[in-house]
């Protein structure tokens, strides 16, 4: 079912993660992680609404978010935070022994990363601010990610740019893998940055914890979700949730 536009991943996150083991060197396909700023975002952002289209799984970010998407008939198992998404993921690459691409992050973080999970071949490319409005930057992404195959491909390079470079280099169709379009998680994981503690997470406060650690940087964006979700929400009732995905050309609606 439909909510929002958007055709939400509804299994448990341990099936999830079976399903992305055998993909895992497959084409390349690529998650994405809707959240609130997302929905928000997806109003006016068409790049952002045609990556959705494209992208394999569409998982509930938001522990927030999840009670209210299930009222509106979404009926998904479980929230499944890109974060702990990608430190499962990086746990089973390290047992694996995978190679893992990362786009973005400074060179402390993945030194870090080098240190924590000897394991794992870390290749990584961090392109220049602004580089999603500069097709030879986009290209040089694009040609790293291909040159240096991978069972996981791991943007960080903040929304919109991440799901629109993944949905590129998902166009290009060279590449393998599987792309986590997955924000500031590699922070967290290398211990940059705290992730919230795990009763603050099942309270569903994690927001809260990151916004009194960044309070200049998440307040203004916060109080416009709030303030843009609200009609949104008003609208996904009064146009009739739980829709059942179609082929029609509505970039949000993907199945």
């Amino acid at each position: 079912m439909k909510v929002f536009g958007i055709e939400f991943y509804h299994r448990p996150r341990q099936e999830l993660i079976r399903e992305l083991i055998a993909l895992s060197d497959r084409p390349f396909r690529y998650i994405v992680t809707p959240n609130v700023d997302h929905i928000v975002m997806l109003e006016h952002d068409g790049e952002l609404r045609r990556s959705y289209r494209y992208a394999a799984y569409r998982l509930c970010d938001s522990r927030v978010l999840f009670p209210l998407l299930n009222r509106l008939h979404a009926n998904i198992a479980e929230a499944i935070p890109g974060s702990t998404l990608t430190q499962e993921l990086i746990q089973i690459a390290e047992q694996r022994r995978w190679p893992v691409t990362v786009i973005g992050c400074e060179q402390d973080i993945i030194a870090t990363l080098k240190q924590k999970y000897p394991s794992i071949t870390f290749h990584h490319h961090n392109p220049p601010m602004g580089f999603i409005a500069n097709p030879l930057e986009i290209e040089r992404s694009i040609l790293f990610i291909n040159q240096h195959p991978a069972r996981m491909v791991v943007f960080s390079v903040g929304s919109p740019r991440q799901e629109i470079l993944a949905m590129r280099v998902y166009e290009r169709g060279a590449a393998v893998g599987i792309g986590l379009c997955v924000g500031a998680s590699l922070l967290f994981l290398s211990g940059k940055h705290r992730r919230a503690p795990e009763w603050i997470q099942r309270l569903s406060l994690e927001w809260l914890h990151r916004f009194l650690h960044e309070p200049r940087r998440l307040g203004k964006r916060y109080v416009k979700d709030a303030y843009r979700i609200i009609p949104a929400i008003f609208k996904e009732i009064r146009n009739g949730s739980g829709k059942r995905p179609n082929s029609d050309n509505d970039p949000r609606g993907l199945s």
